[in-house]
């Protein structure tokens, strides 16, 4: 395995997802746990430390992809819960682990490996002109890398570790007795009968008395919150509302209009034939010699008079030479500049070039045709040039009052002063909720602003937002108004609801359990149906994914129900979003064999790859039992 492994490294072009690129900023003042000069170790493994630098800008990483994926509903309070900083220093300490295995093994990952990866990655290559090292420096530095080296040596690490696992897990084997295991369990269908008792049906058949209501009121203080509020100040700086005062001239139209003529029609293009001997650049001199000689021999044979086609069609390598080397109509720019040179400035209709030598090899060009560039007169296109024109210098209007106003707020202590300082109006937005923030027109247009204006605190520093182009705005938080428990007047119908609510459920789960209890003394469901009044529900053969019946209440009891003998009630009553079941396994059908052959590749692959995790997860934990691990909570703590 260790062999095929390092064979695997040396030769294999590494994938690498990045995911999703997220812009870097700091989450609940990490760089605040670094004023001091001190590094930490947050864990050593063998005496080896993953220091508290290095910690804090992983972790800072995970929370922003959390926050990512799950928006404004993500705080720290929930990234506590989720475990969000365990399951960091766990990674960090496993991926360290792996790094010292890999190199124990004498795994490595080539040059040519870490370049085809980055210049194959998706988010590096700009439409239509491939790898871009500007935006590949750009997007690595907001990713949190300082200098190309250092993500790419990340990436080596990436590769290696990646190379690792996919040694171990790759060694996995299922035999085809468990593959057959595997399809007869997964396209097994069943039958199931259930007795459904909705807490719905039950409530109007409930009584809620006041004192019930206030106890529950009382116990239940947290449901009756009252919404996070935030009175805002507001700059909006629009280029919509800056147009009415511009004014655009006649001239400025005209030159805008010479200026931009290639945008207003289509340019001249010219159709070209071409002979192509193919040389590669690094060629030989011998072999050089040799295609030269081949380009001047079919320039002879064009001097004696034959035809360019018939001339291209036997000696040319270009996949052209079937149709005569007739290349189409271009515009300039799209050939070689060498060869675009001699088509757009040296030949004329019918004329054939001398030799051309560029990076392909060496070349003969016949000029076919010319098409003449068509451009709109000024008239047609001069409301478009107008509306232009309009837009572009309103925008810089509005860029420029954001970088006044910018400016005024490095002076002044509110949004207020710094906005009179400047002549713009500051708008009061009142105490504005979650709840009511789409009911205004500026908020509901940006999730950016409404992030900003419930995250931040009276007193923080006003940052201006571009939410379009040419739209800027400024917030200020003047006042907090946090949430309090609701009187009891206010949210009484609420309260009854909610108890209503709850009282229907324990006595829907009280029937479901009774009638569960009387199945297993023998009685059929169409028994229970008839005792106990409530809803008998047959689904279609299902298989255990779910597949062949989409019926809600299915999803929550397919897994024990396919745990269960056939003709036998499953032995725990469920919740489910239709009511709490009472099910009972009707019928099962065995899986179809007819199917087992054009299942079986696929089936294969599913039993290897989880045998594989399994075998990935059992080598981990055994390195893990092999190494000193200690982790210092008291650092850890700190983030």
């Amino acid at each position: 395995m260790l062999e095929s492994m390092r064979k695997h490294t040396q030769g294999w072009i590494a994938k690498v997802v990045l995911g999703v690129i997220i812009l870097s900023f700091a989450f609940w003042g990490i760089g605040n746990y670094f004023t001091g000069s001190q590094v930490e170790a947050v864990a050593e493994i063998d005496g080896e430390a993953i220091y508290d630098v290095d910690f804090a800008a992983t972790y800072q990483r995970q929370l922003a992809n959390y926050a990512n994926m799950l928006g404004e509903q993500f705080t720290k309070e929930l990234a506590e819960r989720l475990g969000v900083k365990n399951e960091t220093i766990q990674t960090m300490i496993n991926r360290k682990l792996m790094l010292m295995e890999a190199n124990h093994m004498g795994l490595v990952t080539p040059d040519q490996a870490v370049a085809a990866t980055v210049q194959s990655t998706p988010q590096f290559i700009e439409k239509g002109k491939g790898f871009s090292p500007s935006r590949y420096q750009a997007l690595i530095r907001q990713m949190g890398f300082t200098a190309p080296r250092d993500y790419e040596n990340y990436l080596r690490q990436n590769i290696m570790i990646d190379t690792l696992q996919n040694g171990i897990t790759s060694s996995a084997t299922v035999s085809d007795e468990e593959v057959k295991a595997k399809f007869e369990s997964s396209y097994e269908k069943r039958v199931l009968a259930a007795l459904l008792v909705s807490p719905d049906s039950l409530k109007s058949t409930i009584e809620v008395s006041d004192d019930e209501a206030r106890d529950w009121y009382e116990s239940h203080a947290s449901m009756y919150q009252s919404p996070l509020k935030v009175e805002l100040n507001v700059v909006d700086i629009n280029k919509a509302d800056l147009m009415k005062d511009v004014n655009i001239s006649d001239e400025a139209i005209a030159q805008a209009y010479e200026e931009r003529q290639a945008e207003y029609g289509t340019p001249e293009k010219r159709k070209a034939s071409h002979i192509l001997v193919r040389v590669a650049p690094n060629a030989s001199a011998e072999v050089n010699k040799i295609a030269k000689d081949k380009i001047l021999a079919a320039k002879a044979r064009l001097d004696a008079g034959e035809s360019f086609a018939e001339v291209a069609k036997d000696v040319s390598d270009d996949v052209t030479s079937e149709a005569g080397g007739d290349l189409g109509f271009f515009a300039r720019g799209a050939m070689v500049p060498e060869f675009d040179r001699e088509v757009f400035e040296v030949l004329h209709v019918g004329d054939i070039s001398d030799v051309v030598e560029t990076k392909y090899g060496y070349h003969l060009i016949q000029l076919n045709d010319i098409q003449e560039a068509d451009v709109k007169p000024l008239a047609e296109v001069k409301d478009e040039i107008y509306e232009q024109l309009l837009n572009e210098q309103a925008a810089e209007e509005a860029y420029q009052l954001s970088q006044d106003l910018d400016n005024a707020l490095g002076m002044e202590d509110s949004l207020e002063a710094a906005a009179k300082a400047v002549n713009l109006p500051v708008r009061d937005l009142g105490a504005v909720s979650q709840e009511n923030v789409l009911a205004d027109p500026l908020l509901s247009s940006s999730e950016d602003l409404q992030k900003k204006a419930f995250s931040m605190q009276p007193g923080d520093a006003i940052e201006i937002t571009e939410v379009d182009d040419g739209h800027f705005v400024a917030l200020e938080v003047l006042n907090r108004i946090e949430p309090s428990t609701m009187a009891y007047e206010d949210v009484v119908k609420r309260v009854f609801d909610d108890v209503r609510n709850d009282k229907a459920v324990e006595a829907a789960q009280e029937i479901a359990n009774k009638a569960l209890a009387a199945a297993k003394e023998g009685k059929n469901i169409d028994d229970l149906v008839q005792q106990f009044g409530q809803g008998k529900f047959i689904s279609k053969p299902v298989r255990s994914n779910g597949e062949g019946d989409d019926a809600t209440w299915l999803s929550a009891v397919l897994e024990p129900a396919f745990r269960t003998p056939d003709k036998h009630w499953v032995d725990t009553v469920m919740a489910t979003p239709d009511g709490f079941a009472v099910v009972f396994v009707q019928e099962v059908q065995p899986a179809d064999e007819a199917l087992f052959a054009e299942q079986e590749d696929t089936i294969r692959s599913e039993a290897l790859k989880a045998k594989g995790a399994v075998r990935f997860a059992t080598w981990m934990a055994s390195v893990r039992d092999r190494h000193d691990i200690d982790i210092n909570k008291r650092v850890l703590n700190r983030f």
